[in-house]
This record gives structure tokens, C-alpha cells and sequence, in this order.
């Protein structure tokens, strides 16, 4: 059953914007038929299409579900801001990993200026990657500065820092007890001295991901990757 992006009223559904024309043109869905609408609460909607007209299309809701794909842990994802296409890429694949939370900030040596940066560039790459993993929530993403960054990431239950050159072997296995990871990566550059300091003062896990240096999107595929898998999520 195909699944769309919608607005849940009642007992009704309302698919609008750019998923009704995906609806109507691409998929070519037809009044009668079957479709799975979710908004974002974690729950699958079953819906049968009733009326689709230029500016929206009905539907009539028979079933409500938990959505099995929706992340079981909390992991929060702490990232130096990286050139748009990797962090394109990064938003992408964090949806699909089962992250739930996305900090995004400058550091010394990032690579790109979130000065003008606008969460809603990346609200369609969320969209689409729910649709292809078939979570029923959506992954949150703030623009915080380093510091506050720095809060945040020092409240999370258990946190892993990807700490190039310096860090230690890790048992990815002794995550399973947990339910609230931060996972804090650098850009490209990495980190400097002084931030490196600042970060350790939260007494992270101090990890290594190996003898060679990972590019970032790497190194947060296979860092969320491991957490998820291992924590259950």
C-alpha cells in the first residue's frame, strides 16, 4: 500500500500541496482505492480515497495503527555543519537510521555558515526518507550554537563521542541497556584543540571508528548505524 503525507481530522484524512501531485500524477491513484496516510504521531493511517479534486483529495479513515519502523530509543545526533550535499545526504540517512533528533552547529573548522540556514530546506528530505524506511514519525532538526550544543549533548544518558586519532575501542554491545544516546560528530576538519577540551568535559565515551580517518557522512552512517543495532532501536 502506498503511503503519502498527510492531515488526519477525525475520521477523515486530507492529502494536499506536492503529495497530491504525487498522489494524482505519478502514482496515478484513483478515487476507491487504498492508501496508508501518516502525519507524523507514530501511528499508520488505512485510508480509501473518497473524492480527489484540484486542491485536495479526501479520504475516509478505517484503521489506525502503531507504526513497527518508528525508532524505540532516543538517539540524538550532534553534527558540525558540513557542505549542504553531505548534509543532504547526512539528513537522509539519519531518517533511515533512526535517529530522532538532529542538532546541527558551527564549529572552528565547519565547512559550511548556518547563519541563513533554514530547517524547512531539509522538512521534503525527511518526508521522502520516512516513506522509504516507513517510519510514521518525523526526525526533528535545530540550529543551535556550539554551547548550547554543548547542554544538550551533556544531558543525554549515554554519550559517544567520534573522536579522530584520540579515541578507544568501544563494546558497541553494551549499549543494549540503554534508551538515550548522543552521538556528537565533527565536520571534515574535526575539531580543535579547545573544543576537543570543552567536549571531554562532558565525560563522553571516547571512541575510536578505526585506524583510518572516515569522512563525516561515513563516519555518521556507521556510528548511528552501530548504536541503533545494538541498542535495539
Amino acid at each position: 500500500m502506498k503511503r503519502f503525507v498527510g492531515k488526519v481530522e477525525s475520521e477523515y484524512a486530507f492529502i494536499e500541496g506536492e503529495e497530491l501531485l504525487h498522489l494524482k500524477n505519478v502514482m496515478r491513484i484513483k478515487e476507491g482505492q487504498d492508501v496508508i496516510v501518516f502525519c507524523g504521531d507514530g501511528k499508520d493511517y488505512f485510508s480509501k480515497i473518497l473524492e480527489i479534486n484540484k486542491n485536495f483529495a479526501k479520504l475516509f479513515i478505517y484503521s489506525v495503527v502503531d507504526n513497527e519502523k518508528v525508532p524505540q530509543k532516543n538517539i540524538s545526533l550532534f553534527l558540525s555543519a558540513v557542505k549542504r550535499d553531505k548534509l543532504e545526504f547526512i539528513v537522509q540517512k539519519s531518517v533511515e537510521l533512526g535517529v530522532k533528533n538532529l542538532y546541527l552547529f558551527e564549529s572552528e573548522y565547519s565547512t559550511m555558515k548556518l547563519v541563513s540556514e533554514k530547517v524547512s530546506r531539509y522538512e521534503k528530505i525527511i518526508l521522502n526518507a520516512c516513506k522509504q524506511c516507513e517510519r510514521s514519525d518525523f526526525m526533528k532538526i535545530s540550529i543551535v550554537s556550539f554551547e548550547d550544543m554543548l547542554k544538550v549533548f551533556s544531558k543525554c544518558s549515554i554519550r559517544l563521542f567520534a573522536n579522530e586519532r584520540e579515541g578507544d575501542d568501544f563494546d558497541f554491545k553494551s549499549l543494549g541497556e540503554g534508551d538515550d544516546f548522543g552521538i556528537l560528530i565533527g565536520c571534515e576538519g574535526g575539531f580543535s584543540r579547545l573544543e576537543k577540551d570543552k567536549i571531554l568535559e562532558t565525560t563522553p565515551e571516547n571512541i575510536s571508528l578505526g585506524k583510518r580517518i572516515l569522512r563525516t557522512e561515513t563516519a555518521v552512517i556507521l556510528l548511528c548505524g552501530l548504536t541503533s543495532l545494538f541498542s535495539g532501536n
